[in-house]
């Protein structure tokens, strides 16, 4: 190679190196970061496989709980089995406290038993405690419902950190992956699949501004070349 070309070459490399590098920090800044997979076959990857399979085992526990619930489809706010709620019972310490709602929909109170309270509100369930309360127990009970946190959403597959996440009023797919440690550099981007609690057996494609939902699992599929 004559001198000069080769001069040039290198004088080329030397100039491109910090200008990608600069490039590959600016990329990884969104909220969706995009990051190398764990390689397979070292500590990083079997902790990763391991999460992976915990995380579905779990969804899969999750979704089987849900299909064998009554058909009554869970909208955001409706309560359902694995929310916890804060009741108050003003007056009444002994009637208060923290309780989640168990695998059958029911919250189980000291003196009034068990409540079925699968799809109600937080006013629809305080009313219904309060009309329990008031029927030889209490005289013009008040009673107030704190949601403490809803059933947890499942997000697995091409995600740095697959896991359960807790879900959050008005959440979409995009601020799902974000908790899941944005898209590893395999993944599939701008659609996933999700299975619902409500429709447990069926999967859908959906796009990354879809909403999420209590119980939901998403799966983050592997992009091919």
């Amino acid at each position: 190679m004559p001198k000069v070309l080769l001069a040039f070459v290198v004088a080329a490399a030397a100039f491109a190196s910090p200008v990608l590098a600069q490039a590959g920090r600016d990329f990884s800044g969104g909220i969706t970061n995009v990051s190398s997979a764990p390689v397979a076959g070292s500590a990083a990857s079997a902790e990763w496989q391991a999460k992976q399979k915990a995380t579905e085992a779990a969804a899969e526990a999750a979704l089987k709980s849900a299909a064998n619930q009554p058909k009554v489809s869970l909208a955001p706010g409706q309560l359902g089995p694995g929310d916890k709620v804060k009741v108050t019972v003003f007056g009444e310490e002994d009637l208060s406290g923290e309780f989640e709602i168990d695998n059958t929909g029911s919250l189980a109170m000291p003196l009034v038993g068990e409540i079925p309270v699968r799809g109600l509100t937080q006013r629809d369930l305080e009313r219904k405690i309060a009309s329990i309360l008031e029927t030889g127990y209490l005289k013009s009970p008040r009673v107030n419902i704190e949601v403490l946190n809803f059933r947890p959403f499942f997000i697995l597959g091409e995600v740095n950190k697959p896991g359960s996440y807790p879900y959050a009023n008005d959440m979409n797919v995009i601020n799902a992956v974000a908790l899941g440690g944005g898209y590893t550099t395999r993944a599939k981007t701008g659609k996933i699949v999700v299975r619902r609690a409500t429709s447990p057996d069926k999967e859908e494609w959906i796009g990354e501004d879809a909403a999420v939902y209590p119980g939901d699992v998403l799966r983050v599929e592997e992009r091919f070349f």
